[in-house]
């Protein structure tokens, strides 16, 4: 994977439109190369410097649905890889979504989906081969609660509810041989699960995907005493006139729980997914294999475990949101929203990590870390863990604020108003001597 240049920033303004900022990697998360980092290691200068003010907005987004009570976005979302830098979706709470495409900087209006899928959706880009774009499977973070809702809009309420939708680019007639094709959503088979009997909703609490040998998709999600359920999304298929075919088929793999907190990026070259450790906060760095999850029914385990290793290290902080961006080549930016009682403060903490896997066996590499400091507004949180990297806060002009909820099961009570989202993009070189923007912690 080539290394992505930008993570986003999505800031609800103080007039209630989001604005999208773009913090650069290179001058920000990483030295050039590892070699470097370690040498910074002990400089107590370089430990992490404070952002004084966000970058310009490079667009903005004005949410402003018709016919509901509470207006503004639920998520912002990556279409990735193949759509590189730019293609970034978003729908605000009455299903209307919208894509950015920030290369171009063009917006693409796309159908409406047939049911919102409520605040901090789990999603994910699939490839397929019948596409020279990515497709986007969002599912509702808390699936049962979806289907028993009543649909947001009026003019789609023929359609059966569904908490589980994917936005395609097909051809747009029944004729798959259409030459004129574009973007729709094709509804999903929600989880098993939730037509149990007796079930009640609760949330996924953590999802990644696993690629087979032929770069088949398989998306899974853990739910608290509901266990772990796949979904195969597609397979190759020599008697298909398209050679493969779509699959949509669920299937529970274990009575566990996955054993990392949130979502899970697959680093296929090292032979992990890495993520942060479920259970109690500050919820670590780990390392997981997946490989066999589905051969052998057992639950797997961590097999490394980096206790602390992105954690500011001030007594009085407390870690409030979390998220873990791929950004190619082995790195990752380690999102991480804390809050500080003492100070009355909340500070987004973004740091640059890098894996390498030696004769020793597999060891992480941290680079630079950059904080940015929310001034006193009360905001409250919301846990957006999609492809997109989010913490949420409000932002004034180019001043923000965040306070933060503590525990995932208060997710749907809260307002979130900053989220952060990670974007692809190709290898480049950055000038990393413009520092006149960073100043040292207080």
């Amino acid at each position: 994977m080539l290394r992505r240049r930008f993570v986003n920033l999505v800031a609800q303004n103080s007039d209630g439109v989001y604005s999208l900022r773009r913090i650069e990697a290179a001058k920000h998360l990483f030295y050039p190369s590892i070699k470097e980092a370690e040498e910074s290691a002990n400089d107590e200068k370089k430990k992490y410097k404070t952002l004084r003010r966000l970058p310009d907005p490079i667009t903005s987004f004005d949410p402003s649905p018709v016919g509901v009570l509470f207006p503004g976005l639920e998520w912002f979302e990556l279409l990735a890889p193949r759509s590189g830098e730019g293609q970034i979706v978003s729908s605000n709470k009455a299903g209307d979504t919208v894509m950015f495409d920030a290369d171009k900087s063009l917006y693409l209006t796309l159908p409406n989906l047939y049911q919102a899928k409520g605040t901090s959706p789990v999603s994910f880009s699939v490839t397929h081969p019948g596409s020279g774009q990515d497709s986007l499977y969002v599912l509702h973070r808390y699936p049962g609660q979806a289907v028993a809702q009543a649909r947001f809009l009026p003019d789609r309420s023929e359609y059966p509810p569904s908490c589980f939708e994917v936005l395609e680019y097909r051809a747009l007639s029944n004729d798959v041989r259409d030459p004129i094709k574009g973007w729709d959503w094709r509804l999903l088979p929600p989880p098993p699960f939730v037509r149990q009997p007796g079930y009640r909703p609760s949330m996924i609490n953590s999802h990644t995907t696993i690629k087979d040998a032929n770069g088949c998709t398989t998306i899974c999600i853990s739910s608290d005493k509901i266990g772990t359920y796949c979904f195969d999304t597609w397979c190759f298929d020599s008697t298909h006139h398209l050679g493969w075919k779509h699959l949509d088929v669920w299937k529970q793999v274990g009575e566990w729980e996955l054993p990392f907190y949130g979502r899970a990026e697959h680093v296929p070259e090292l032979g992990i997914w890495l993520g942060f450790t479920a259970g109690r906060k500050p919820h670590h760095l780990c390392a997981v294999d997946l490989s066999t999850m589905d051969m052998d029914g057992q639950a797997p385990t961590w097999q490394h475990v980096w206790d602390n290793a992105t954690l500011p290290g001030e007594k009085n902080w407390y870690p409030l949101l979390f998220r873990l961006i791929n950004m190619g080549d082995n790195r990752f930016c380690v999102a991480k929203l804390f809050g500080d009682d003492e100070m009355g403060k909340q500070f987004a903490v973004l740091t640059g990590v890098e894996m390498e896997r030696g004769q020793d066996g597999l060891r992480m590499v941290q680079h630079k870390r950059t904080r940015y400091v929310f001034n006193d507004i009360a905001v409250k949180d919301q846990l957006n863990l999609s492809q997109s990297l989010l913490g949420k806060a409000a932002e004034s002009s180019d001043s923000g604020a965040a306070s933060g909820l503590r525990s995932p099961s208060r997710v749907e009570e809260m307002m979130g108003r900053l989220r952060l989202t990670e974007v692809e993009a190709q290898p480049i070189v950055l000038d990393d001597a413009e520092e006149d923007d960073l100043v040292p912690p207080e």
